[in-house]
């Protein structure tokens, strides 16, 4: 038996990284590029590392609050450290999505970037 763990947004986070070249090379053409994702770590479930979670995690950045210790009030949530897409970083990807198979379905779910330089039509 197999057993995996991994911070949230990692395995995203990871092809994104490796995509770059890829990726700016269409976007430099004036086309909407988009990264998509297939989770082989699990085949079956596809869950693994490609929840949406994951996915907004890996693009906006760890969810984050602030405590104040002294008055213990909360700020608001709030994308944090982590973001691999921002305004003027990886304004290539149009779109990151996720390529699953469930159960001889495919379907395609994208993330578009708000971030990009070519925006899905």
């Amino acid at each position: 038996m197999r057993s995996y763990s991994c911070t949230l947004g990692d395995h995203v986070r990871s092809r994104i990284e490796g995509s770059k070249k890829q990726i700016q090379y269409g976007a430099k053409q004036g086309l909407p590029s988009v990264l998509l994702i297939y989770n082989n770590l699990d085949p079956v479930l596809q869950s693994f590392g490609t929840r949406d979670d994951d996915f907004i995690t890996a693009m906006y950045g760890e969810l984050t609050v602030f405590l104040n210790k002294k008055t213990r009030d909360a700020s608001e949530m709030f994308n944090g450290r982590n973001q691999l897409l921002q305004k003027n970083k990886n304004t290539s990807f149009s779109a990151v999505g996720r390529l699953c198979d469930r159960g001889g379905e495919m379907t395609v779910t994208l993330f578009e970037s708000v971030y990009s330089m070519v925006q899905l039509p």
